[in-house]
């Protein structure tokens, strides 16, 4: 998902991250639809750039348990192969990290 200045931003685009103070507090919570005025705040408050959602990256702002129950449907029918449901754990362990690193 790029970074944009805000100074790109078109009105109607979502976070695709949150907007964090200094101290970490959220300021703007993911997938808040970007206004002018909103932009016109942001600006105010100092803030340069914001993260939006990029090509292929459509479901970047799934819930979580969204995203978990579509990997469990991925790999339904495979439950008797250990194999694949040690991948499916890893998968699931690197998108729970993915989620944890962008708020």
């Amino acid at each position: 998902m790029p970074r944009i200045p805000l100074r790109d931003v078109t009105p109607g685009q979502r976070l695709a991250r949150p907007i964090t103070n200094a101290r970490g507090v959220v300021l703007v919570q993911a997938g808040t639809e970007l206004t002018p005025s909103l932009v016109a705040r942001l600006e105010s408050m100092g803030v340069d750039g914001v993260f939006v959602p990029g090509p292929g990256t459509e479901d970047a702002l799934k819930p979580l348990d969204e995203a978990l129950a579509e990997i469990d449907a991925r790999f339904s029918g495979h439950e008797g192969d250990a194999w694949m449901m040690d991948l499916l754990e890893l998968v699931k362990a690197q998108l729970r990290e993915r989620y944890a690193a962008h708020g």
